[in-house]
């Protein structure tokens, strides 16, 4: 939970009065001298049994040893984001826009860069793990995970798994000889796997934050183009563990449903450097004949590399050295202001820092992010107008929900009934998918999300939402967005709505606890103090048992969606989307709606196929 600017900044004496007699603690992360004068400036965050106090940028110039030297030289290989070097070290705009770059690829090695699931979208990463078993026998394969949370998929057939606190004695063992597969958490940049130590690399998922802050920060600006720049950084580097010099090669894999739909991207592909681009095009090329063949045929293009046959060599060191020039550094505009108002609000300069931050706001269009920064603009008038603070965060939040909500809160505005019926609306939602594999992606990566465990929580809300809209439902979370109501609130037919609760977070050994009953009344109270009387809601809560505790209640009438259910709902789902995609049916209103009947997925059979809070109700139904 994030702690409002508001708060932070009227209670930061007694805050730092906290904090002063720890200074010297080692669990404080920065040197108390560095933070203490920006203190007032900070974000703070609580979460996971611990508290976060961070900046937005950092105080680089209370280090003496590098304000005041005389040249700074930044190296690396892959920058997504040039404007990193202005936020971070407060480096002139004007010369990060012009850095010195080798010429040509030659210095890179051979990557042969492949998305199983991109190529045939029915190939499980469960097929990706067994052709990396089987793969091991002979070389070093190294995957790179975003969780220890998913480390645990892999623990079955990992030799070894290494988090930052055992990679240097791991990655030692590698350079050193065969090892077979090794499992790295969330490490995709300063790791050296050269020559054999990684013959074959496989990034499994997006990249994940760390922190609460950045968790956060992550959620606000989702779906937005600031968040696709930095997970593509994040994925490039992850890319460049195996191949360290010309000499080396490498395989890459990139798997899981979310990372696929980001690559398979148009504007995300854009965003890798121009060598990794073309060895990108060069893995679709040379996969174009087994596109939509089982995942051994692919075996046999992966051999290509790691046999290093002469011809694939040659066509993949053309590929680099013919790659188009790398494009000029580029700055957002929004970056440079920024930086410059967190400086000025450091000297008391509020004025200033707000003239800054408005022109900040002013120069991006996407409206989430400019929500996220008219917050950022809110925390520098609280210190000079909180009353006109507060406008400004309410205005912020209108354009994104997941901002902290002001203090006035906002109006909530009820769901709209599209006069539609829902295969129209189903058709209209998936305008946007150009081709069948594109249609396969999105849905095999909503799947991906409506997992159960308590750290998927907040992505399986979103996918609830996603899936309601997907099947031409109205669909909105009144609880992430307004900060009251359930979690999800579909509209069906007419006046007819599903108010539904999520606790996919839920443990199968324990029943559905009193708090999480009294969560879904009171969320069925609120539909109805929102809606008119003629609205009738159906309460529906996802949980993995279908019996309260002793001292607990259902509302009545409420639907359950259980293990098994969801499990069923999402095979119904898989087929209906195969479907609907064949020669591009999900175009056509009246094949939609055909399907949707077909795989029980209309409003009537959704809430029929939901057990009752009690004797299991009937199986979602092919037919």
């Amino acid at each position: 939970m994030t702690v409002p600017f508001w708060a932070w900044k009227d209670k930061n004496r007694e805050a730092s009065t906290i904090l002063h007699p720890h200074r010297k603690d080692e669990r404080l992360q920065w040197p108390w001298p560095l933070i203490r004068d920006v203190l007032p400036l900070c974000q703070v965050a609580f979460g996971g049994g611990y508290l976060e106090i961070a900046p937005r940028y950092l105080p680089i110039d209370n280090i003496p040893a590098f304000s005041d030297a005389t040249r700074h030289i930044y190296m690396t290989a892959t920058l997504a984001d040039d404007g990193i070097l202005v936020s971070h070290f407060q480096a002139d705009p004007n010369e990060v826009l012009h850095p010195i770059r080798p010429k040509g690829g030659g210095d890179i090695g051979d990557r042969m860069i492949l998305a199983p699931q991109e190529i045939n979208p029915e190939i499980t990463v469960d097929e990706v793990k067994a052709l990396a078993l089987r793969q091991s026998k002979k070389v070093n394969v190294c995957v790179i995970v975003p969780s220890k949370e998913r480390a645990k998929y892999w623990a079955d057939v990992a030799n070894q798994t290494l988090d930052k606190n055992s990679i240097e004695e791991g990655t030692e063992r590698l350079r050193n000889g065969h090892v077979g597969i090794t499992v790295f958490i969330n490490k995709y940049d300063g790791v050296d796997l050269p020559a054999e130590a990684c013959e074959i690399l496989i990034i499994d998922g997006v990249p994940e934050v760390e922190g609460l802050l950045a968790r956060a920060e992550q959620m606000a600006l989702n779906e937005t183009r600031r968040q696709l720049v930095r997970q593509i950084q994040r994925i490039e580097q992850g890319m460049g563990r195996g191949v360290r010099s010309s000499e080396d090669h490498c395989v890459v894999l990139l798997i899981g449903s979310r990372l696929t739909q980001r690559i398979h991207n148009p504007e995300a592909r854009n965003l890798f450097s121009p060598a990794t681009r073309a060895q990108l095009e060069l893995g679709k090329e040379v996969t174009e004949q087994i596109r939509g063949q089982p995942l051994n045929e692919l075996e046999k293009v992966m051999d290509l590399c790691l046999s290093e046959d002469e011809e694939w060599v040659e066509t993949s060191k053309d590929a680099i050295v013919n790659a188009d020039e790398a494009e000029p550094g580029h700055v957002e505009p929004a970056t440079i202001f920024l930086r410059e108002a967190f400086d000025a609000a450091r000297l008391n300069r509020f004025e200033k820092a707000k003239d800054l931050a408005q022109k900040a706001v002013a120069s991006v269009s996407d409206r989430r992010a400019k929500g996220y920064l008219r917050q950022q603009l809110a925390e520098y008038v609280h210190h000079i107008d909180p009353k006109q603070a507060q406008e400004i965060q309410l205005s912020a939040v209108e354009m994104n929900r997941a901002l902290v909500r002001p203090l006035q809160g906002i109006t909530y505005s009820k769901l709209e009934v599209s006069s539609d019926s829902q295969a129209v609306a189903a058709t209209k939602t998936m305008r946007h998918h150009l081709e069948k594999n594109e249609l396969i992606l999105w849905v095999n990566a909503l799947v991906e999300a409506l997992a159960w465990g308590e750290s998927n929580s907040e992505r399986f809300e979103r996918a609830m939402c996603d899936l309601g809209n997907f099947l031409g439902f109205g669909s909105q979370m009144p609880e992430n967005d307004y900060g009251k109501g359930p979690d999800n609130l579909w509209s069906l037919d007419g006046l007819n709505y599903l108010v539904i609760e999520c606790k996919s977070g839920a443990t199968s050994a324990n029943p559905i606890s009193k708090h999480d009953c009294n969560q879904l009344t009171g969320s069925m109270m609120w539909f109805g103090k929102q809606y008119a009387p003629a609205c009738s809601a159906t309460p529906v809560m996802v949980h993995p048992q279908i019996t309260p505790e002793n001292a607990a209640t259902l509302h009545p009438g409420t639907r359950i969606i259980t293990v098994e259910k969801l499990a069923k709902l999402i095979d119904s789902l898989r087929g209906y989307t195969r479907a609907i995609s064949e020669a591009n049916g999900y175009t056509d209103a009246k094949a939609v709606a055909k399907q949707l009947t077909h795989f029980g997925l209309t409003a009537n059979a959704f809430v029929n196929h939901c057990p009752a809070s009690g004797p299991m109700g009937r199986n979602w139904c092919i037919e």
